[in-house]
């Protein structure tokens, strides 16, 4: 019984002063708030969507033509830009509120 007790007031300790928005957000790992349930969606918001691929631009005779889809493209030619082209490991563990050594791996570029 004293375990019991014990147990419980480290619960209510831990949890007392939260908003129940504010453990849901720790749970879930996104935004949790009553306001979305008055905009008519779910109480907490869609996980985070990555970011679109970058172009792959070239070099052309009228300059530079810029691709979505360079696995569509009739020969492939050397890219215009230099540098990443998706998100570090940093970046990528931000956006899905995980540490780094749970989310899979992004690009080359390691931290």
């Amino acid at each position: 019984m004293l375990i019991r007790r014990a147990s419980m007031l480290l619960v209510l300790a831990a949890v007392g002063g939260c908003s129940p928005d504010y453990i849901a957000s720790r749970m879930t790992g996104r935004e949790c708030s009553a306001g979305f349930i008055q905009e008519g969606d779910n109480w907490c918001a869609p996980p985070e969507r990555p970011p679109p691929p970058q172009p792959y631009c070239t070099r052309s005779w009228n300059g530079v033509d810029c691709w979505g889809r360079p696995d569509q493209m009739p020969n492939v030619a050397p890219e215009v830009a230099e540098g990443p082209t998706g998100l570090t490991q940093d970046q990528n563990s931000k956006r899905l509120n995980l540490p780094i050594n749970k989310i899979p791996p992004t690009n080359s570029y390691i931290p």
